[in-house]
């Protein structure tokens, strides 16, 4: 069956279902949801995409990420996070940024949740998705999104830099 990825315009509007691989000819934009993951030290979990992913193939990345199909931004990140780390936690919405060249991209929707000590436990990642995960402080991903960009996907360094210039405490309690 052919998977269907929301288009949208340059605005953010829906303007229909298209098939996953027509994206890839990088002539559309779509829309994204990623979940920032923090643990009881504010550390975010980070993962590390895999090697077979189409867009940004090894690259570190939000703690879940996920296309959005025919559903919410919201409906997106409780399934993605289910099927990329095997756990649920309660979610809300910081932002939107888009990354956008041209006619190509995407509209992330950026999600907070976190995660209880027994919920840390239950992680894992899926090997499609990721080769690894790891658990990093906040600060210090910032740091390393100036020092090193090239190994962060786009919307995960224009959303921790967000993060940093607006005031952390703004988004993260």
């Amino acid at each position: 069956m052919t998977e269907l990825i929301s288009e949208v315009d340059k605005d953010d509007n829906f303007l229909g279902l298209r098939p996953r691989e027509e994206f890839y000819s990088g002539n559309h934009i779509h829309r994204a949801s990623q979940l920032i993951l923090l643990d009881s030290e504010n550390r975010m979990l980070l993962q590390k995409r895999a090697p077979g992913k189409f867009w940004y193939p090894n690259l570190y990345t939000y703690s879940v990420s996920g296309t959005v199909a025919d559903e919410s931004y919201e409906t997106c990140i409780a399934r993605e996070m289910f099927e990329e780390i095997g756990i649920s936690v309660p979610f809300r919405k910081l932002f939107k940024i888009p990354c956008i060249l041209e006619n190509k991209g995407a509209y992330h929707t950026v999600f907070s949740g976190r995660c209880t000590e027994e919920n840390t436990s239950l992680i894992r990642y899926d090997p499609e998705e990721a080769v690894s995960v790891e658990w990093v402080g906040l600060e210090e991903l910032y740091r390393a999104v100036k020092i090193e960009p090239g190994s962060y996907t786009p919307s995960l360094r224009a959303g921790i830099i967000k993060i940093f210039e607006e005031g952390c405490e703004k988004y993260i309690l």
